[in-house]
């Protein structure tokens, strides 16, 4: 993914979260490197003192030593700078490009839970999940990554636990010097097979009801078994795993306790979840088109730092030209940029110790960084005396054994940690406006078509009783990584946004008008024109005749009024010259 920058905004330029995690890291790798140089230095003069003997060991121990350095230093070169740019964290769903329309599964999922308002979780499932949901009640509601961590690593501890009590009773309890080495064999390769790889490789371990039956059984019958063997079995002429195998189970357990730890310091209080929803219903002379495009605007006009927002569904209300009536539904939902939470930042060691979310973290780390150092020293310790033509019981081989363990239990510990340090919590908003309702064409005339010379009239789509429904929410989001994908953790109302833009798209549908009235530049220079042209043609007499008419007018007015002779009926006029009653001539 490419790293979009935006000079505007400085509130995605998220702290550095592996801070810490990253110096324990780079201690390590000084640890590591200047072990395995220290190896190599051997090799090198058991090289030249051409004892090749002798140089076998320190070769291939300083090479692995030197090799795991780098790997712990290229891991904290990987994370010293965090870009954080605006397309990140991942959506709630697929987006929907601008122009298109459509949706998905993933954005009904959303949308139901802002019409449910409710988060939905998994139940959990068996005995030792349902101990853990007993011990954690608030286990429930916490993000899902919290939970699977949570079921996996109780799972793993209480498994491991089981078989390292199991091994104690056999070994110590019932078990002779002639059976402990072979009980040492069989629970260390059932431990590592079963038990410590799983826990090791990030899944879960392979231990069910029969399993930890069997335990129980080989625990007191096993040791029997093995004496009643021991003859046909070959001698092990005093090799044993032993130690090895208390090393990784007693590691192993106490790194998926304090891994336990940590993860259960991930979970919060039970959240809020709640959305606010606005419904109405409004008619409009318009299509319902233009609310949508209405619509599309205002989200525009409120979005974060001028960040598009996240489109996840849209279904544009048609009002078909063939059709005289029907029926309509459209709907937009759109998520706003997901911004950090308030008070992000790289904690340090004293914050990290003081919180409660940070501090198992840190304790997961610094065990990881004590299991390092001894097995350094253990591999050190098993290079320094090493002699490959010597007895296997002089060279000590139970440490380097030892030693691998605790390196791959160390490597369990940085990563469980550092799926932790990637938690970030985000804050945004959903908005989601459906509406519904049928639609009619009418044609409408605007002007006198006997009086008016302008006369105008268009078709109208009007829309008729449409029910309007938004929903709006301000949630709160969690991702373990930046690309990882995103799950919402809490949700809170929003009444006064949401009836506010309620209110104003149906403001926006009653000033619609059905009335079409040109208003151009042009049209207003066309109209100055056609009536220049009913000036000259109608009616407007010129100004001598007008003058001339206002005089005759004038002294008509002045002379008395004149009668009939014959009826005595007054004249029509001052110009008549008959009587309108009788028709008799009017004197002169």
């Amino acid at each position: 993914m490419a790293y979009d920058y935006s000079s505007e905004s400085k509130r995605l330029e998220l702290p550095n979260p592996y801070r810490l995690q990253n110096r324990l890291l780079w201690f390590c790798a000084v640890v590591l490197v200047a072990a395995g140089v220290t190896s190599l230095w051997w090799a090198r003069g058991a090289v030249q003192a051409q004892s090749v003997r002798l140089a076998i060991a320190p070769l291939l121990t300083g090479v692995l030593l030197l090799a795991s350095g780098l790997a712990c230093a290229a891991t904290a070169a990987r994370r010293l700078r965090f870009f954080f740019g605006r397309g990140r964290p991942a959506s709630l769903a697929p987006e929907i490009p601008a122009g298109a329309v459509g949706g998905s599964a993933a954005a009904n999922h959303v949308k139901e839970m802002l019409r449910q308002g409710g988060l939905t979780y998994a139940e959990p499932q068996g005995a030792v999940e349902g101990l853990l949901y007993h011990w954690a009640p608030s286990l429930i509601t916490a993000p899902e990554e919290v939970q699977s961590l949570a079921r996996r690593h109780v799972f793993n501890l209480a498994a491991i636990g089981a078989t390292l009590v199991s091994f104690l009773v056999s070994w110590v309890l019932f078990g002779t010097p002639a059976t402990r080495p072979w009980i040492g064999f069989l629970y260390f390769a059932f431990g590592l097979f079963f038990l410590v790889k799983p826990a090791l490789s990030q899944q879960r371990a392979r231990l069910s009801t029969a399993s930890l039956v069997g335990l129980v059984v080989a625990a007191i019958v096993g040791p029997v078994l093995v004496a009643w063997l021991a003859p046909q079995l070959p001698s092990t002429q005093g090799f044993s795993l032993n130690t090895q195998t208390f090393v990784m189970l007693g590691t192993a357990l106490v790194a998926s306790g304090f891994a336990m730890a940590a993860v259960l310091g991930q979970v919060d209080p039970a959240p809020q979840t709640r959305a606010s929803v606005e419904q109405g219903r409004l008619s409009m002379n318009a299509p319902p088109a233009t609310l949508m495009d209405e619509l599309d605007r205002t989200l525009q006009s409120e979005w974060t730092e001028r960040i598009p927002n996240r489109r996840y569904a849209r279904i544009d209300p048609l009002t078909p030209a063939t059709s005289p009536s029907g029926s309509f539904a459209g709907e937009l939902f759109e998520e706003t940029q997901p911004m950090p939470a308030s008070g992000a930042e790289a904690p340090t060691l004293g914050l990290a110790l003081s919180n409660r979310r940070h501090r198992h973290v840190l304790l997961l780390d610094l065990y990881g960084v004590v299991l390092v150092c001894v097995a350094t020293g253990l591999a050190l310790a098993f290079v320094h005396g090493f002699d490959a033509l010597a007895d296997w019981r002089t060279n000590r081989l139970s440490l380097l054994g030892s030693a691998v363990i605790l390196g791959f239990v160390a490597a369990f510990c940085f990563q469980s940690a550092g799926r932790l340090w990637g938690r970030f919590n985000f804050e945004s908003v959903l908005v989601w406006v459906e509406m519904a309702g049928n639609w009619q064409t009418s044609r409408v005339g605007t002007g006198n078509n006997f009086l008016s010379r302008l006369n105008t009239e268009n078709d109208v789509v009007r829309t008729e009783g449409m029910t309007l429904r938004v929903w709006r929410a301000r949630i709160e989001s969690v991702v373990f990584g930046k690309d990882e994908r995103r799950q919402v953790t809490a949700m809170f109302s929003t009444e006064p946004e949401a009836k506010a833009l309620a209110v104003h798209l149906a403001r926006f549908a009653r000033e619609q008008s059905v009335l079409v009235t040109p208003g151009s530049s042009e049209d207003q220079a066309r109209f100055a024109t056609l009536r220049a042209g009913d000036e000259a043609l109608g009616a407007a007499p010129p100004a001598a005749q007008l003058a001339h008419e206002q005089h005759v007018a004038a002294a008509i007015a002045g002379m008395p009024a004149l009668h009939c002779t014959r009826c005595g009926a007054p004249a029509a006029s001052a110009d008549a010259k008959f009587c309108a009653k009788c028709g008799a001539a009017l004197p002169v």
